[in-house]
């Protein structure tokens, strides 16, 4: 019994694993000990294939045709990516194939879909947090308005809204700047400008004008929390009473979201509220709204269907 585990002791270990450490001969002097010993540190992560591929990780991914799935990544070579998910049991997209990989957090995986682009803006109010760098989306509003929005950087996007069909109604085009500044995971705080030159329906004058405004919004890319302040001008002058706005968007299902924007035109006991509210049918690329208006003056208040938009977001999108 001896014997065998002498021999089985000095069998030598498979290729790669780690080496048991030497034993000194017999006889051998021991280092002092005020010498410190070497030690060799193993691998923490177990990172295959290319950088940041994690084999037991789940992952959004995207095709270059437009097909998505999640699933946890189980095989990876140079040539493919092999995937296990609920729906479509084993998948293997191959490299040329792969457009986008995006890793979830534990909460994605737990519910089984990822997070969607309704953290940019409401309806027609913006929100606190921005798009990243690299990500645009394109948006028609009402038939007749057409928006533009691309990220500069993670932090700073720069719009343009446009008519549709050019010299219908009153030709006019604005640009919306805007910036922002994550606090933590969940707090951003935000300030832009939309501002807007028309030149009247006989093209006779030039009138330029906008809002200024500062926010500050709260939750995930899902379902967010905005209050906001702003203040408009023309002319060059700023208007001595400001608009406040609160809204929200609540994801209710993996397709659907509840939207809804307030705005405050005055804070005595003579102002009024009114603004948007409706459902957003989302996903990753495209998404769809409908809105109802509504408003309360005085003796006078209503509600009416009045806001419809289509929307496809383009380039690197991020999903959280």
């Amino acid at each position: 019994m001896l014997t065998a585990s002498v021999a089985h002791a000095q069998r030598p270990a498979l290729p790669g694993a780690p080496q048991p450490p030497a034993t000194p001969p017999t006889g051998a002097p021991t280092p002092p000990a005020d010498v410190p010993m070497r030690t060799t540190e193993l691998p923490a992560a177990s990172v295959i294939g290319h950088p940041g591929e994690v084999v037991g990780q789940a992952y959004t991914v995207e095709t270059v045709g437009g097909t998505q799935f999640n699933g946890i990544l189980r095989a990876v070579s140079e040539e493919s990516l092999t995937f296990e998910t609920r729906e479509l049991g084993t998948v293997t997209v191959p490299r040329p194939s792969l457009r986008q990989l995006t890793s979830q957090t534990p909460e994605q995986a737990r519910r089984g879909y990822n997070y969607v682009g309704n953290s940019t803006h409401m309806f027609l109010a913006p929100t606190a947090r921005n798009l990243h760098q690299g990500e645009g989306e394109a948006q028609i509003i009402d038939i007749v308005v057409g928006e533009v929005n691309y990220g500069l950087t993670d932090n700073i996007s720069l719009g343009l809204l446009v008519p549709v069909i050019p010299f219908v109604g009153i030709p006019a085009v604005a640009i919306t700047p805007k910036v922002s500044v994550p606090l933590n995971d969940k707090l951003r705080v935000g300030a832009g400008l939309l501002y807007g030159i028309t030149t009247g329906l006989g093209g006779s004058s030039v009138e330029s004008g906008g809002v200024g405004y500062g926010l500050a919004t709260y939750g995930t890319a899902d379902t967010n929390f905005t209050l906001g302040l702003g203040y408009g001008f023309a002319g060059g002058n700023v208007g001595s009473t400001p608009v406040g706005i609160v809204g929200a968007n609540v994801r209710l299902s993996r397709l659907f979201t509840l939207v809804n924007e307030t705005y405050l035109v005055s804070f005595d006991t003579r102002g009024g509220f009114g603004g948007l509210a409706g459902l957003r049918y989302a996903t990753p690329r495209f998404s769809g709204s409908l809105g109802a208006l509504y408003f309360t003056a005085g003796s006078d208040s209503g509600i009416y269907p009045a806001y419809l938009d289509v929307a496809f977001r383009f380039g690197k999108i991020k999903l959280r």
